[in-house]
Protein backbone atom coordinates (compact mmCIF):
# COMPACT_ATOMS: atom_id res chain seq x y z
CA UNK A 1 0.00 0.00 0.00
CA UNK A 2 1.37 3.34 -0.63
CA UNK A 3 1.85 6.36 1.75
CA UNK A 4 -1.08 8.26 0.33
CA UNK A 5 -2.88 5.29 0.21
CA UNK A 6 -2.12 4.68 3.96
CA UNK A 7 -2.78 8.48 4.61
CA UNK A 8 -6.85 8.15 2.77
CA UNK A 9 -7.33 5.13 4.81
CA UNK A 10 -6.69 6.96 8.33
CA UNK A 11 -8.31 9.59 7.24
CA UNK A 12 -11.46 7.47 6.29
CA UNK A 13 -11.28 5.42 9.11
CA UNK A 14 -10.90 8.98 11.25
CA UNK A 15 -14.26 10.42 10.43
CA UNK A 16 -15.51 7.04 11.01
CA UNK A 17 -17.22 7.03 15.18
CA UNK A 18 -15.61 4.11 16.80
CA UNK A 19 -17.67 1.38 17.34
CA UNK A 20 -16.05 0.47 20.68
CA UNK A 21 -13.78 2.60 23.25
CA UNK A 22 -12.13 1.79 26.43
CA UNK A 23 -8.48 1.40 28.04
CA UNK A 24 -5.74 -0.89 27.19
CA UNK A 25 -2.93 -2.26 29.13
CA UNK A 26 0.27 -4.41 28.38
CA UNK A 27 0.56 -7.47 30.32
CA UNK A 28 4.47 -7.71 31.31
CA UNK A 29 6.48 -10.40 32.87
CA UNK A 30 10.23 -11.16 33.93
CA UNK A 31 11.63 -13.91 32.27
CA UNK A 32 14.91 -14.00 33.33
CA UNK A 33 15.59 -12.97 37.41
CA UNK A 34 19.10 -12.21 36.14
CA UNK A 35 18.38 -8.99 34.17
CA UNK A 36 15.26 -8.17 35.93
CA UNK A 37 14.21 -6.85 32.43
CA UNK A 38 10.02 -7.25 31.82
CA UNK A 39 8.80 -8.37 28.47
CA UNK A 40 5.16 -7.70 26.96
CA UNK A 41 3.79 -11.08 26.82
CA UNK A 42 0.00 -9.96 26.77
CA UNK A 43 -2.28 -7.37 26.19
CA UNK A 44 -5.74 -6.51 27.73
CA UNK A 45 -8.78 -4.07 26.52
CA UNK A 46 -10.94 -2.87 29.37
CA UNK A 47 -14.72 -2.03 27.93
CA UNK A 48 -18.11 -1.00 28.86
CA UNK A 49 -17.02 -3.19 31.87
CA UNK A 50 -15.75 -5.94 30.29
CA UNK A 51 -12.23 -7.00 29.89
CA UNK A 52 -10.79 -9.12 26.96
CA UNK A 53 -7.25 -10.26 26.96
CA UNK A 54 -4.85 -12.13 24.68
CA UNK A 55 -1.67 -13.44 26.07
CA UNK A 56 1.32 -15.11 24.52
CA UNK A 57 0.85 -18.23 22.83
CA UNK A 58 3.59 -18.55 19.76
CA UNK A 59 6.81 -19.61 21.92
CA UNK A 60 9.62 -19.37 19.28
CA UNK A 61 10.92 -16.62 19.84
CA UNK A 62 11.14 -17.09 23.69
CA UNK A 63 13.16 -20.55 22.56
CA UNK A 64 15.27 -18.74 20.61
CA UNK A 65 16.34 -16.03 23.27
CA UNK A 66 16.13 -18.23 26.44
CA UNK A 67 16.69 -22.09 24.99
CA UNK A 68 15.87 -24.63 27.64
CA UNK A 69 16.38 -22.11 30.69
CA UNK A 70 12.56 -21.62 30.56
CA UNK A 71 10.14 -24.40 30.41
CA UNK A 72 7.09 -23.48 27.62
CA UNK A 73 4.80 -25.89 28.74
CA UNK A 74 5.16 -23.95 32.46
CA UNK A 75 5.03 -20.68 30.86
CA UNK A 76 1.33 -21.86 28.91
CA UNK A 77 -0.07 -23.10 32.13
CA UNK A 78 1.01 -19.36 34.00
CA UNK A 79 -0.08 -17.69 31.11
CA UNK A 80 -3.73 -19.09 31.73
CA UNK A 81 -3.43 -18.77 35.00
CA UNK A 82 -2.28 -14.98 34.40
CA UNK A 83 -5.64 -14.94 32.15
CA UNK A 84 -8.01 -16.24 34.37
CA UNK A 85 -6.93 -14.05 37.42
CA UNK A 86 -7.43 -10.95 34.95
CA UNK A 87 -11.05 -11.94 33.99
CA UNK A 88 -12.08 -12.75 37.78
CA UNK A 89 -10.75 -9.26 38.86
CA UNK A 90 -10.72 -6.45 35.64
CA UNK A 91 -12.92 -4.19 37.85
CA UNK A 92 -10.40 -3.76 40.51
CA UNK A 93 -6.95 -4.89 38.41
CA UNK A 94 -3.88 -4.51 40.66
CA UNK A 95 -0.58 -2.93 38.80
CA UNK A 96 1.24 -5.85 39.91
CA UNK A 97 -0.47 -9.42 39.93
CA UNK A 98 2.42 -11.21 41.27
CA UNK A 99 6.41 -10.78 41.78
CA UNK A 100 6.90 -11.46 38.29
CA UNK A 101 3.96 -9.94 36.42
CA UNK A 102 3.02 -6.84 36.24
CA UNK A 103 0.64 -4.02 34.14
CA UNK A 104 1.66 -1.69 31.94
CA UNK A 105 -0.01 2.04 31.97
CA UNK A 106 -3.29 2.27 31.49
CA UNK A 107 -3.93 4.05 27.72
CA UNK A 108 -6.92 4.79 25.41
CA UNK A 109 -7.53 2.92 22.55
CA UNK A 110 -10.67 2.46 20.44
CA UNK A 111 -11.81 0.84 17.38
CA UNK A 112 -14.01 -1.19 15.09
CA UNK A 113 -14.33 -4.24 16.86
CA UNK A 114 -12.80 -5.47 20.03
CA UNK A 115 -11.16 -8.20 18.27
CA UNK A 116 -9.49 -5.55 16.05
CA UNK A 117 -8.36 -3.22 18.82
CA UNK A 118 -6.58 -6.36 20.83
CA UNK A 119 -5.10 -7.62 17.60
CA UNK A 120 -3.63 -4.49 16.93
CA UNK A 121 -2.09 -3.36 19.84
CA UNK A 122 -1.00 -6.89 20.50
CA UNK A 123 0.76 -7.43 16.84
CA UNK A 124 2.43 -4.23 17.95
CA UNK A 125 3.54 -4.46 21.64
CA UNK A 126 4.12 -8.25 21.96
CA UNK A 127 6.84 -9.03 19.66
CA UNK A 128 8.01 -12.17 20.83
CA UNK A 129 4.75 -12.95 19.63
CA UNK A 130 5.72 -12.01 15.76
CA UNK A 131 5.84 -15.61 14.23
CA UNK A 132 8.51 -15.46 10.71
CA UNK A 133 6.54 -15.39 8.03
CA UNK A 134 3.36 -15.28 9.43
CA UNK A 135 0.99 -12.52 8.41
CA UNK A 136 -0.47 -9.99 10.52
CA UNK A 137 -3.85 -10.68 9.67
CA UNK A 138 -3.31 -14.45 9.17
CA UNK A 139 -2.33 -15.91 12.83
CA UNK A 140 -3.82 -18.02 14.98
CA UNK A 141 -5.94 -16.02 17.56
CA UNK A 142 -6.72 -18.73 20.57
CA UNK A 143 -10.20 -18.51 22.06
CA UNK A 144 -9.68 -18.55 26.12
CA UNK A 145 -12.76 -20.75 28.38
CA UNK A 146 -13.33 -17.36 30.09
CA UNK A 147 -14.40 -15.52 27.37
CA UNK A 148 -16.21 -18.60 25.30
CA UNK A 149 -17.94 -18.70 28.75
CA UNK A 150 -19.12 -15.03 28.42
CA UNK A 151 -19.98 -14.72 25.05
CA UNK A 152 -21.95 -18.34 24.79
CA UNK A 153 -23.99 -17.22 28.32
CA UNK A 154 -24.79 -13.72 26.90
CA UNK A 155 -26.54 -15.75 23.71
CA UNK A 156 -28.21 -18.36 25.99
CA UNK A 157 -29.28 -15.03 28.16
CA UNK A 158 -30.69 -13.74 25.05
CA UNK A 159 -32.38 -16.88 23.68
CA UNK A 160 -33.80 -18.80 26.47
CA UNK A 161 -34.48 -15.36 28.59
CA UNK A 162 -35.35 -16.51 32.30
CA UNK A 163 -34.44 -20.17 31.61
CA UNK A 164 -30.52 -19.04 31.53
CA UNK A 165 -31.10 -17.40 34.47
CA UNK A 166 -32.14 -20.63 36.17
CA UNK A 167 -29.15 -22.65 34.91
CA UNK A 168 -26.45 -20.29 34.55
CA UNK A 169 -24.32 -20.54 37.96
CA UNK A 170 -22.54 -17.37 39.21
CA UNK A 171 -20.16 -19.17 41.43
CA UNK A 172 -18.54 -22.70 41.95
CA UNK A 173 -20.89 -25.36 43.21
CA UNK A 174 -20.78 -26.63 46.57
CA UNK A 175 -20.70 -30.39 46.04
CA UNK A 176 -21.86 -32.75 49.26
CA UNK A 177 -19.93 -35.41 49.62
CA UNK A 178 -19.80 -38.29 52.81
CA UNK A 179 -16.46 -36.44 53.73
CA UNK A 180 -17.61 -32.82 53.66
CA UNK A 181 -17.80 -30.46 50.99
CA UNK A 182 -16.18 -29.49 47.65
CA UNK A 183 -16.24 -26.29 45.55
CA UNK A 184 -16.39 -27.65 41.63
CA UNK A 185 -16.47 -25.38 38.34
CA UNK A 186 -19.89 -26.39 37.03
CA UNK A 187 -21.31 -22.91 35.18
CA UNK A 188 -24.64 -25.16 34.15
CA UNK A 189 -26.73 -26.71 36.92
CA UNK A 190 -30.17 -27.77 37.29
CA UNK A 191 -31.67 -30.40 39.28
CA UNK A 192 -31.15 -32.76 36.57
CA UNK A 193 -28.63 -31.91 34.70
CA UNK A 194 -24.90 -30.40 35.18
CA UNK A 195 -22.70 -29.13 32.36
CA UNK A 196 -19.91 -27.26 32.00
CA UNK A 197 -18.08 -25.33 28.96
CA UNK A 198 -14.54 -25.27 27.92
CA UNK A 199 -12.78 -23.85 25.02
CA UNK A 200 -9.77 -26.63 23.46
CA UNK A 201 -9.05 -23.35 20.67
CA UNK A 202 -5.63 -23.53 21.27
CA UNK A 203 -2.34 -24.90 19.29
CA UNK A 204 -1.00 -26.29 22.99
CA UNK A 205 -1.86 -29.95 23.18
CA UNK A 206 -0.71 -29.79 26.54
CA UNK A 207 -3.08 -27.03 27.35
CA UNK A 208 -6.02 -28.25 25.28
CA UNK A 209 -6.11 -31.96 27.29
CA UNK A 210 -5.53 -30.04 30.79
CA UNK A 211 -9.00 -27.67 29.58
CA UNK A 212 -11.00 -31.19 29.32
CA UNK A 213 -9.35 -32.86 32.53
CA UNK A 214 -10.27 -30.32 34.58
CA UNK A 215 -13.91 -29.99 33.37
CA UNK A 216 -14.05 -33.76 33.29
CA UNK A 217 -12.83 -34.28 36.79
CA UNK A 218 -15.37 -31.87 37.96
CA UNK A 219 -18.01 -33.07 35.87
CA UNK A 220 -17.65 -36.69 36.93
CA UNK A 221 -17.69 -35.49 40.21
CA UNK A 222 -20.83 -33.98 40.02
CA UNK A 223 -22.52 -36.78 38.18
CA UNK A 224 -20.90 -40.03 40.10
CA UNK A 225 -22.57 -38.03 43.65
CA UNK A 226 -26.09 -36.82 42.49
CA UNK A 227 -28.76 -38.37 40.14
CA UNK A 228 -27.89 -35.74 37.58
CA UNK A 229 -26.96 -36.14 33.41
CA UNK A 230 -23.53 -34.23 32.67
CA UNK A 231 -22.55 -32.32 28.88
CA UNK A 232 -19.35 -30.60 28.23
CA UNK A 233 -20.18 -27.70 25.51
CA UNK A 234 -16.79 -27.29 23.99
CA UNK A 235 -15.03 -25.44 20.98
CA UNK A 236 -12.87 -27.33 18.76
CA UNK A 237 -10.43 -25.66 16.43
CA UNK A 238 -10.83 -26.60 12.92
CA UNK A 239 -8.44 -26.99 9.75
CA UNK A 240 -9.31 -23.42 8.75
CA UNK A 241 -8.78 -22.01 12.25
CA UNK A 242 -4.74 -20.87 11.34
CA UNK A 243 -3.01 -23.30 12.58
CA UNK A 244 -0.55 -25.52 10.63
CA UNK A 245 -1.10 -28.92 9.05
CA UNK A 246 1.35 -30.51 12.41
CA UNK A 247 -0.02 -27.74 14.89
CA UNK A 248 -3.57 -28.79 14.28
CA UNK A 249 -3.11 -33.10 14.20
CA UNK A 250 -1.26 -32.57 17.34
CA UNK A 251 -3.76 -30.59 18.89
CA UNK A 252 -6.42 -32.50 17.45
CA UNK A 253 -5.29 -35.79 18.08
CA UNK A 254 -5.05 -35.01 21.90
CA UNK A 255 -8.21 -33.44 22.15
CA UNK A 256 -10.32 -36.67 19.87
CA UNK A 257 -8.73 -38.65 22.64
CA UNK A 258 -9.96 -37.77 25.53
CA UNK A 259 -13.72 -36.62 24.17
CA UNK A 260 -13.42 -39.97 23.75
CA UNK A 261 -12.70 -40.79 27.42
CA UNK A 262 -15.13 -38.35 28.25
CA UNK A 263 -18.27 -40.06 26.00
CA UNK A 264 -17.01 -43.16 27.30
CA UNK A 265 -17.47 -42.67 30.82
CA UNK A 266 -21.06 -41.28 30.13
CA UNK A 267 -20.79 -37.49 29.67
CA UNK A 268 -22.55 -35.88 26.99
CA UNK A 269 -20.09 -33.76 24.42
CA UNK A 270 -21.46 -30.79 22.89
CA UNK A 271 -18.86 -29.72 20.31
CA UNK A 272 -18.81 -27.60 17.34
CA UNK A 273 -16.25 -24.90 15.83
CA UNK A 274 -17.98 -21.49 16.28
CA UNK A 275 -19.78 -20.02 19.57
CA UNK A 276 -22.79 -19.05 18.21
CA UNK A 277 -22.93 -23.05 16.73
CA UNK A 278 -21.98 -23.97 19.96
CA UNK A 279 -24.49 -22.12 21.47
CA UNK A 280 -27.21 -22.97 19.78
CA UNK A 281 -26.57 -26.55 20.71
CA UNK A 282 -26.01 -26.17 24.08
CA UNK A 283 -30.09 -24.57 24.31
CA UNK A 284 -31.16 -27.25 22.70
CA UNK A 285 -29.54 -30.07 24.94
CA UNK A 286 -30.70 -28.04 28.04
CA UNK A 287 -34.36 -26.86 26.91
CA UNK A 288 -35.41 -30.29 28.15
CA UNK A 289 -33.36 -30.31 31.55
CA UNK A 290 -34.35 -26.86 33.15
CA UNK A 291 -36.29 -28.13 36.00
Amino acid sequence: MTILARLKQKAASAATPPRVSGQWRTVQMCLDEDTDEFLNVGVIFLHDGKVDVRMLDSFERVKCLYGDRINTNYLEHYFQDVEDFIFATHSNLPDVISSDVRLGSSLYASGETVDSVISEFFFDAVTLGRVKGEAKNNAFRYTSTPKLRDSLFQIMRQKMALDASAIIQQERYRLQLKSGTLDVDVPLLSSSAVGSVVSVWYKSPVVAEKNILQASSDLTLVTSNTDRNGSLSILVPTERSGMGALEFKRVSDVIEKQLDRLQRSGIEVIRAPSTDDLAAKTIDWWSSRIA
